[in-house]
């Protein structure tokens, strides 16, 4: 039976209950505040695709909305435009990055490697907070068989991402770790419909249950192990599609 899918879109910005990786820690000044707002807000739109690949990013519409001039917008635009997400071009302006399916793969095997240091270097203390973290976003993953609600796994994959991150404790490796999972989770959602529903809900709930008890056990290494495995096994299971894609260019 044909699966009907609702939009990835998700109502409202969550950015703030997603990794700030780019806060600088001894910078608390409105300009950072802001800028890490917007910049985590257009990085959840344009991962879930809310904002499709080669849409047009307004920067006089995204000012008002953000009540900023239009220099903090075009300054978080750069920083898409460095992260692959966004590309800025003389006398065009700035769309959404075409999904470059190539290039999709190189950094899902690179985020693969990424993964296996989670908890080898400098990890940090597996908090209660992200413990809870963790069940809460597995009854809500739960909650998702049978409804084919994009905006509502893609923001429950972004809230595991989250808490993942939150075990890195260095600096550097957490930056380029949280980099790599925006410019590749798109793929996953755009290909998401392609895949059995309820089969991909089953196999995240496994995931978010492994990486749990980890969690409790303070186990960062076991974190990175079971996030190794999920990336990996999500990139065997998007080979074929990939592959036929190569094909036909």
């Amino acid at each position: 039976m044909t699966q009907r899918y609702r939009s990835a879109a998700i109502p409202g910005d969550n950015a703030g209950t997603l990794p700030n990786t780019f806060h600088i820690r001894d910078d608390q000044s409105p300009w950072r505040r802001r800028f890490d707002h917007i910049h985590l807000a257009l990085r959840q739109r344009i991962t879930t695709l809310q904002y499709e690949p080669g849409t047009r990013i307004d920067v006089d519409v995204l000012s008002e909305e953000f009540g900023v001039s239009r220099t903090p917008v075009r300054n978080v635009l750069q920083r898409l435009d460095m992260e692959g997400l966004v590309r800025t071009r003389h006398g065009v302006g700035t769309i959404v990055a075409p999904l470059d399916f190539v290039q999709l793969r190189q950094a899902v095997l690179f985020r693969i490697e990424l993964a296996s240091m989670i908890g080898t270097i400098g990890p940090s203390t597996i908090e209660r907070a992200t413990i809870l973290a963790m069940r809460s976003s597995f009854i809500t993953c739960s909650q998702l068989f049978g409804s084919a609600d994009l905006g509502a796994f893609a923001h429950t994959h972004m809230q595991v991402h989250a808490a993942i991150c939150s075990v890195i404790g260095n600096d550097m490796l957490l930056r380029i770790y949280d980099e790599m999972y925006f410019r590749t989770a798109r793929m996953w959602f755009h290909f998401l419909p392609r895949q059995d529903w309820d089969s991909e809900v089953s196999i995240f709930l496994k995931d978010i249950e492994l990486t749990l008890k980890a969690m409790e056990n303070n186990d960062a290494k076991g974190v990175g192990f079971v996030t190794r495995n999920s990336i990996y096994n999500a990139y065997v299971r998007l080979e074929p599609i990939l592959s036929a894609i190569e094909q036909k260019n």
